[in-house]
């Protein structure tokens, strides 16, 4: 068994994830607001009864004919049609809303992608520590071997005490390489399960290479810029904000609205039936020096809204150019730090012989296999480091990696 595939945490991190959990019910709260904006500018319906005993009942005769005025036991109804007619101000509130909810769908997009952002840190990290674990075991076998061989040599007058002690400090720094490895697996893969709800399987190390290959063109991440979820984000926040500014303006507007009631009751008094309808149209407006507040107010708030929009342009752009430039640079490091290391563990192994028959000191030895240790660390961290910077650029442009691995089924 090994770690399991990267996908397994990506889809779980953005369906687990705290902080993609509170963007995606935020969006809800948000689509319920732009919901009950519109539902206040539709037309609504009231109803109401009422029922009263009186002590006395009164009636009047007109032209022969008994008028009930005050029964006894009195009951009314009334159902309103409340008619927004026109009322720009809370029309253009409504477009905002609208805007502002589509803002924070964008919002979920880019915190699902800064989730899968760090769930690939944490990644191809715990992938470099657990391959730098079982370097530090290979190193330590390799240390105690030595330590074996020197005692030997000891036994047989060709080694003394000091060497024995070199080699003896020389296994317990590998012990300490090795503890040091453990700490960080345990480390990293806390942050990687805090991420995604999946404790990662480190029972044994998975492999970690990269194909050197380059990179697309700058321009060809950079030409969907404006595609990029917090970008995009950022240009509905703008558009909402504008809105709302508008909508202040138009509060200086007269509203229009209508009614219509229907009527019922058990005493019509001098209405021809018991049942009667009432409609009617109105207007309203009203002016004071808040209006003003507040469109200038609406309208600096827009204006800051565009400054953030422009620094989320240049955020984004920034990101995307950061790591086109570290994949490349990581590119040159890994391939030197393979050439390193290849080179490094051949003079450790040229060393090993060397000291076996006599021809090499110990301390030739222990610094060749200590280069060694250190160039295959090296290279371990280099190629973690490029892989990383690979899925962080694609990342950056605004392209899911989960998206891209299934597309790739």
């Amino acid at each position: 068994m090994a770690v399991q595939p990267l996908e397994t945490f990506l889809s779980a991190a953005r369906e687990r994830n705290p902080d993609a959990q509170q963007a995606r019910a935020t969006l809800d709260q948000q689509k319920a607001d732009a919901f009950t904006a519109l539902g206040s500018q539709l037309p609504g319906v009231s109803v109401r009864a009422n029922y009263t005993r009186n002590q006395y009942e009164n009636q009047i005769a007109i032209e022969g004919r008994q008028i009930l005025i005050q029964p006894k036991d009195l009951w009314t109804g009334a159902a309103t049609l409340n008619v927004p007619l026109i009322d720009l101000a809370n029309f253009q509130r409504i477009a905002a809303a609208n805007t502002n909810a589509e803002s924070y769908a964008r919002r979920l997009e880019a915190t699902r992608l800064t989730v899968e952002s760090q769930t690939v840190q944490d990644y191809y990290q715990l992938l470099a520590n657990l391959a730098l674990v079982e370097t530090a075991k290979n190193y330590l076998q390799v240390s105690r071997e030595n330590l074996a061989i020197t005692q030997t040599k000891l036994r047989a007058g060709a080694a003394t005490r000091l060497d024995v002690d070199r080699a003896i400090a020389d296994v317990e720094q590998q012990v300490q390489q090795l503890a040091a490895a453990n700490l960080q697996v345990a480390l990293v893969a806390r942050d990687l399960q805090s991420t995604t709800s999946i404790t990662p399987d480190i029972s044994s190390a998975a492999e970690l290479t990269d194909d050197l290959h380059p990179e697309r063109e700058l321009a060809f991440f950079e030409q969907g810029l404006s595609n990029v979820p917090s970008v995009s984000a950022a240009v509905a926040a703008t558009r909402a904000a504008q809105q709302q500014a508008t909508a202040q303006k138009l509060a200086l507007v007269p509203t229009i609205f209508g009614a219509f009631t229907e009527n019922a009751t058990n005493a019509p008094g001098f209405e021809p039936s018991r049942w009667y309808w009432q409609a009617g149209v109105g207007a309203a407006w009203s002016f004071d020096l808040t209006y003003v507040g507040n469109i200038r107010s609406s309208d600096a708030a827009a204006a800051a809204t565009q400054a953030a929009e422009e620094k989320a342009r240049l955020v984004a752009g920034d990101s995307i150019h950061h790591y086109w430039q570290t994949v490349v640079a990581g590119i040159a490091q890994s391939r030197s730090a393979r050439a390193g290391r290849d080179a490094a563990v051949h003079a450790s192994e040229q060393a090993q012989v060397q000291y076996r028959a006599g021809s090499a000191t110990q301390l030739d030895l222990l610094q060749a296999r200590r280069d060694a240790f250190s160039a295959e660390v090296t290279r371990i961290q280099d190629d973690a480091n490029l892989l990383n910077a690979r899925a962080q650029l694609r990342l950056a442009a605004g392209w899911s990696l989960l998206a891209a691995a299934d597309s790739r089924r």
